[in-house]
């Protein structure tokens, strides 16, 4: 990591303006613009430079990257890729890389001065995409040829030299050829470099929408959108956070996250919708108030070896009840009910409706457990009365 304090011109009438200065101009701009690139973001790919087939030819797209010197690589033209690259060096597999190139050349519209020495009249920043042979799935964020004092954080260098180089991966082709015919091609984008964003908060500038990331301030957050202000619960512990408020929110009211991620354990606020397979590895489904602490005494429904187990929680809080049954309207309708008594802890189980069993009944007493005790009496009576009868 080497850095260059930026130094502009300090122009005043009459000074004498040399070509040192016309290039510190371009170089004060030039860093303060990479410098940008490097510290709000991180490098990668921009935007475009999608590897794709098309009509079975390899193909990268336009577009934008950053590499880790800070230089924007634009790629303006699409690249094909055929059987003669591959053949070149001799594989089956391409890796792709995007570098930064500077070409130093005339341009014919300039005026060109009789003593200019030939010198050419621009320098041109593009991108070049460099093919190399694939082995083993490369690592993007350690590119070749880059230097490993160049990788340590934070990126501060941005040199201009296109020697130094800071390759963008863009993908990898395979060619597969048959015994017959053309070869074809597939493509594997899926170990690429994006560009990101280095920030704490990300706020939307119409509306109280936030973002915290890793926000470690013990302060409330305050946001001024128009006359209203808003104030964000602090989240001291808190390793990323998502305030989505509706429009019933009071900005008299500190709003608390939509969505919170505290290390192990992630809060989610308001109505949550699952669209697929909810999965519970090891954990528990547990049914708390939002003010009480978590104990083994809440409800919940958690697996423990080879059993679903349905915990309705301690019977010292008072009676506890299990219930199965549908919503008929506005109107639940009960169609199962186990309830546990708070003093004696004996459960009952009701059924609302109709009992099939297919099977047996299993059960030490099976008149008692059954039906209540006067009709077990009742029924008692009537077998000894029938076995008594001539």
């Amino acid at each position: 990591m080497s850095a260059v304090l930026a130094s502009r011109v300090n122009y005043y009438d009459g000074q004498y303006i040399r070509l040192a200065e016309m290039r510190d101009e371009q170089a004060y701009h030039r860093q303060l613009h990479r410098r940008h690139n490097l510290s709000h973001h991180s490098w990668g790919i921009v935007t475009g430079l999608e590897l794709v087939l098309e009509e079975g030819t390899p193909a990268v797209r336009p577009g934008l990257a950053v590499d880790g010197y800070g230089r924007d690589l634009l790629l303006t033209e699409r690249r094909v890729f055929g059987r003669d690259q591959f053949d070149r060096l001799g594989t089956s597999r391409l890796d792709l890389w995007l570098e930064y190139r500077l070409d130093i050349e005339s341009d014919v519209t300039a005026s060109v001065c009789a003593d200019d020495g030939g010198q050419p009249y621009r320098a041109t920043e593009r991108a070049g995409v460099v093919a190399t042979r694939g082995g083993s799935l490369p690592d993007p964020r350690q590119p070749p040829g880059v230097p490993p004092t160049a990788l340590e954080e934070p990126l501060l260098d941005t040199p201009d030299d296109p020697r130094k180089r800071w390759p963008v991966y863009l993908g990898r082709i395979v060619m597969a050829i048959p015994a017959s015919g053309a070869p074809t091609f597939t493509t594997d984008a899926t170990n690429r470099v994006y560009v990101g964003i280095n920030a704490e908060t990300i706020d939307h500038p119409g509306n109280a929408s936030r973002i915290e990331l890793g926000r470690m301030s013990k302060a409330t957050g305050v946001k001024t959108i128009g006359s209203d202000t808003y104030r964000y619960a602090p989240l001291p512990q808190c390793d990323f956070a998502v305030f989505v408020p509706d429009a019933a929110s009071d900005p008299t009211q500190e709003l608390e996250p939509t969505l919170a991620i505290s290390g192990t354990s992630t809060q989610i606020r308001g109505t949550t919708e699952v669209h697929g397979n909810l999965v519970l590895d090891g954990a528990s489904l547990q049914f708390t108030t939002p003010s009480a602490a978590q104990t083994q005494a809440d409800p919940s429904i958690y697996r423990t070896a080879d059993e679903l187990r349905i915990d309705v929680g301690s019977l010292q809080a008072g009676a506890r009840a299990l219930v199965i049954g549908v919503m008929n309207g506005d109107d639940f309708e009960k169609a199962l009910e186990v309830r546990y008594d708070g003093g004696t802890g004996e459960p009952v189980v009701t059924v609302f409706g109709d009992l099939r069993i297919e099977g047996t009944i299993d059960s030490a007493d099976t008149r008692t457990r059954t039906v209540t005790g006067d009709v077990a009496a009742m029924l008692t009576s009537m077998v000894q009365a029938t076995i008594a009868a001539p």
